[in-house]
Order: C-alpha cells, then structure tokens, then sequence
C-alpha cells in the first residue's frame, strides 16, 4: 500500500514537472506574441496535469490574445476555482472581461485583486482606466497616483493620469507631466499617444499630429494613432481625409461602430446625407448605439425635409434615445434644443 502511494506521488510529481516545462516553452512562444503555436503546448500540460494553474492562466493568456475572451475567461475561473487568490487569474479575468466590453464584471475583479494584493500597480492601472471610461475620475485619479508613488515612471499610469487632468481640463498639470513621460520613453506608444491627446483636446492639431504620425513610425498599425489622425482631419475641417483615414483605421481592427460613426459624422459635414445615411444604419443595425442616434438627429435637421416629416421622425430618434438611458445627459440636452425648435414634438414623444 505504502509502495503505490508512493508510487503515485512520483507520478504525480513527474506529472507536475512535465506540464512546467510543456508550459515554459509555451511562455516562450507567448512572449514573441505566437499564441497559436503556444496552444497545443498549454493542450498538452493540461492533459497531464488538468487543475495546474499555471497551465490554466496561460491558457487563459493565449486564447486572450487571440480575442476568444470567454474562453479566455473560462480557463482563468478554472485556476480560480483551484487557487481562488491568484492574482495572474484574477488580473487576466478583468481582461477577459473588459475585451467582451463587461467593464462592471472588469472593475470587479480587479478590486478584488488589489484588496488581495495591494501593492500590484499593473491591475492598479488597469483598474483606473476602467474606471475613467465609466467616467469616475476622482477614484481613477487617486488608483493612478498611488500606483505612480509605487512605480515612479510606470507609462500606464503616467498617461492615465495625465488624460484624467485632459478631461478634467487641468492643462497645467498635464502638459508637463506628459512631456515628461515621453522624454523618458520617446519610443513608447502610449506615452506619445497620450500627449498627441493633450494636443488635440486643446484644438493644437498641427502638434497632435506629429505626435500620432510620430506613433504609427513606430506602430504601423495602431489603431489608436489612425484614429487619433483622423481626429485632427476633422478638427481642420479635412472631411474627406478624415473619412479616409477612419476607414484605413477600422480595416485595421478599430472598434466598426465608432468609425463608422464618425465615417457618418464627416459624410454629414460634408453634406453626403446618402453615405452618412447609410454608415448610421449599418450601425443601428448590430445594436442601439446612441452616437448613431444622435448622429442621426443631425442628419434628420441637416437634410432637406418637410418640417412636419422631421418632427416625426426626430420623435422617433429621441423615443429610442430616452429608452437607452432616460437620464442621459447629452439626450436630454438635444431634446431641449430641438424642443425650441420644434416645440410640436411633444405631441409624438412615446417614451
């Protein structure tokens, strides 16, 4: 009896052993970003060892990096479900989470993990961009600060800080520390990314296009910069180029909805109702999405119509518009403008 617990003990150990070393030469192959020949390495080490969590958060990282993000997540709730303080699971669930748009499930997790590992400053900055998009600026602000006293020249939480004081309008507190960080790291996307952004927000777009220029010499195909570009297109009113480079940027992998969005924002302005017209609807066809709403709304006053015809049909917008979200900000302020107008328009609100 006692020979075959020990006999099982070296297989188990042998076991162990031979998923690492399947799983380190897994990591390898990660690490110079080819998660396909990775995968049926990590297939393998979980064959032999089915709960390592090792195996499992790699797994989790391969099939992340490929986009699969609830599969991604269901390998790190796997290592979760075997070692429930993982901070690398935890970590990439939010990741997960955030690739599948779930930013509540996101920001979730990742208190979770800081409250487990509080001085882990990479989930720290992850968290505070979660947050900043959900438009929390003050907690944001104070996760990014306290990451920054933990690594002083970290590039995430850097530029994270200084888009919150953009945002926040704080251009004296921004400006400075942005060129800061990329004085330090000249060659760093991100940190050019995020002082091209201080530029564009003040309406410097001569500035800000070097800068995204400057990214894509580095990054060919950041999405970021394409986007960035086109923004400074339309700042100078190059509708046209604009357009162009929205297109360059979403055949590159920017989010369809938003270029196409503004794809429809620049045909609008340059008074393309067809084309505009039809990147609204290619939208509105895959989901409710209030910037095609109200990009909408633009066309439906901007184009020649009878008055009565576009008092309905503006109804109808904002009746879908109220639906998302009845105590929207933005909806309700172009409901009041367009109320001046066309005071008519309460006799055909439903919502």
């Amino acid at each position: 009896m006692q020979k075959r617990v020990k006999e099982k003990k070296q297989e188990n150990e042998n076991d162990t052993i031979t998923a690492l070393n399947l799983c380190k030469k897994a990591r390898d192959l990660i690490r110079i970003r080819k998660p396909e020949q990775a995968e049926p390495l990590l297939l393998a080490a979980l064959e032999v060892s089915p709960k390592n969590p090792y195996v499992l958060v790699a797994l989790g990282d391969v099939k992340r990096m490929q986009k699969q993000f609830k599969t991604a997540a269901k390998y790190y709730q796997s290592c979760l479900d075997a070692d429930p303080l993982n901070p690398f699971a935890m970590s990439g669930l939010g990741d997960a989470y955030r690739g599948t748009n779930n930013l509540d499930s996101a920001i979730e997790i990742w208190t979770k993990a800081l409250d487990t590992h509080p001085e882990n400053y990479l989930v720290m900055t992850r968290l505070a961009d979660a947050l900043t998009k959900k438009g929390d600026f003050t907690t944001a602000r104070q996760i990014y600060e306290r990451s920054i006293r933990l690594n002083p020249d970290d590039p995430f939480a850097l530029s994270g800080l200084g888009n919150i004081y953009v945002r926040l309008k704080e251009f004296d507190l921004a400006g400075p520390l942005l060129e800061r960080l990329v004085a330090k790291q000249p060659q760093n996307p991100r940190a050019i990314g995020a002082l091209a952004n201080f530029y564009r927000r003040q309406g410097d777009f001569a500035n800000a296009k070097a800068l995204f220029q400057r990214i894509l010499e580095v990054d060919c195909r950041n999405v970021y910069a394409m986007d960035g570009l086109a923004d400074c297109a339309r700042g100078n009113k190059e509708y046209e180029k604009a357009k162009q480079l929205w297109e360059k940027a979403m055949a590159a992998g920017m989010n369809i909805a938003i270029a196409q969005t503004r794809i429809a924002d620049a045909c609008l302005q340059m008074e393309q109702f067809a084309q505009a017209r039809h990147y609204y609807d290619q939208v509105l066809s895959v989901s409710e999405d209030k910037f095609a709403l109200l990009g909408q709304l633009r066309l439906i006053e901007t184009e020649p119509e009878d008055k009565q015809n576009k008092i309905i049909d503006a109804a109808k917008i904002f009746d879908r518009l109220l639906v998302l979200d009845p105590s929207d900000h933005r909806t309700l302020n172009e409901f009041n403008a367009f109320r001046i107008r066309y005071p008519e328009i309460d006799a055909y609100i439903q919502a």
